[in-house]
């Protein structure tokens, strides 16, 4: 039988092998703490850290630049628009009432101010004074400046600032007195007259500054009922157009066409027709006459047309006769009653054609030559606006002249 074989017993550490360990681990405890504790101190360094100046550069994201925003021009920009085409249509109104010609005429635009280079010598005191009224009224706060200096331009100014220049030629040197002066002709001014009559205003405030924008002397017919009626009547007034009240009448085709709101109707009493008509002219401002919109059929009815007549007459207006009906008793009942009127001659835009409009005024210049006068009307349609400044130099260069209606009047 085999002997058991019999495991060997370990040997317990003895004190040395035990105090090596003890050490170690005291060892790795201190190194432990150590690196904490080393730790802490770095951490509490980078908190205290000054925070980096806001002026120094840091790299970051790409910038994106936004579009800027749309900019709405302001209402003074606007206003100063219109000042400013006010004052020139007052400025070459002026000229050309004075027997100035445009033709040589240079007109530049510097530092934002407008210079006319005029092919004429100044006119004399009295035209500056009379020009110098005449913008104050149409624009207060225009001032018109005049050097005592020969040859120094006259300054136009609003509040101050300059706005015009008007360069005159100087005066020639006086001939000797052994030589005969030159005699100039007297020009000959326009005999023949037409008064262009825009009717159905109050409805658009764009075509009523693009018709003042246009050098004509046009007369500015005023619905008394639309949305820009008083805007209409008073911007036509700084521009120094003359002004009607567009006074809405009952047609033939009524109820299916309706003349609007306050019109005059044949199923109206005298004191209801007086009533309205009178108004009609608080209603638009600085109307100095009036004439009919629609009203084919009112205009034929006599009783309705002496009610207005009278107020009219009592109120120190005139009356233009549109003439929408072959039969109109308008102008009889308004020269019976000794009132200041007359009637229109042509239509210059049944055909909403820029060529055709055109052609009608030219055929109104014809009519003008032949009758000395004629009274033309027409709307503020674009095709008619257009046709308009076409025809504006073909007109200044006739031997005809655009006057306000009240020019044409007769009793």
């Amino acid at each position: 039988m085999a002997s058991k074989k019999t495991q060997p017993r370990r040997k317990s550490p003895s004190k040395k092998q035990q105090a090596g360990r003890t050490f170690k681990v005291l060892l790795a405890s201190l190194f432990l703490i150590g690196f904490l504790v080393i730790s802490l101190i770095v951490l509490t360094f980078v908190q205290r850290a000054p925070k980096p100046d806001i002026y120094t550069v840091v790299p970051s994201a790409p910038v994106v630049t936004l579009p800027e925003p749309e900019v709405s021009v302001p209402v003074e920009a606007d206003q100063s628009r219109v000042l400013i085409s006010t004052v020139q249509l007052g400025i070459e109104r002026s000229l050309w009432r004075q027997g100035i010609s445009f033709t040589g005429m240079d007109v530049k635009k510097e530092d934002g101010i407008t210079h006319y280079y005029l092919p004429a010598t100044f006119p004399g005191d009295a035209w500056c004074n009379v020009l110098s009224k005449d913008l104050d009224r149409q624009s207060p706060g225009v001032l018109v400046k005049r050097s005592d200096a020969v040859g120094e331009p006259i300054r136009i100014l609003h509040q101050g600032s300059p706005i015009f220049f008007l360069h005159f030629k100087r005066p020639e040197i006086k001939a000797p007195e052994n030589k005969a002066p030159e005699i100039k002709p007297i020009p000959n001014r326009p005999k023949a007259q037409i008064a262009i009559i825009v009717d159905d205003l109050g409805r658009d405030l764009d075509a009523v500054r693009s018709l003042l924008a246009i050098d004509l002397d046009l007369t500015m017919a005023v619905m008394p009922e639309e949305l820009h009626t008083r805007e209409s009547a008073e911007l036509s007034h700084r521009a120094g157009r003359e002004i009607l009240v567009h006074m809405p009448m009952e047609p033939d085709s009524y109820p299916q066409n309706n003349p609007g709101p306050g019109a005059l109707l044949l199923g109206q009493d005298q004191s209801e027709i007086k009533s309205r008509v009178a108004s009609m002219f608080v209603k638009v401002p600085y109307a100095v006459g009036g004439n009919n919109h629609m009203g084919s059929r009112f205009t034929q009815y006599p009783e309705g047309m002496q009610a207005v007549i009278e107020v009219l007459k009592e109120g120190g207006w005139f009356f233009v006769d549109s003439r929408t009906s072959p039969g109109s008793v308008a102008l009889s009942e308004a020269r019976r009653a000794n009132l200041a009127s007359v009637s229109r001659d042509i239509f210059l835009d049944n055909n909403r054609d820029v060529d055709a409009i055109a052609r009608q005024l030219r055929e109104a210049v014809k009519i003008a030559r032949s009758r000395h006068n004629v009274v033309a009307i027409c709307h503020p349609y674009p095709e008619t606006i257009k046709a308009l400044r076409q025809e504006e130099a073909y007109l200044h260069q006739q031997d005809i002249q655009v006057v306000p209606v009240s020019h044409l009047l007769q009793r």
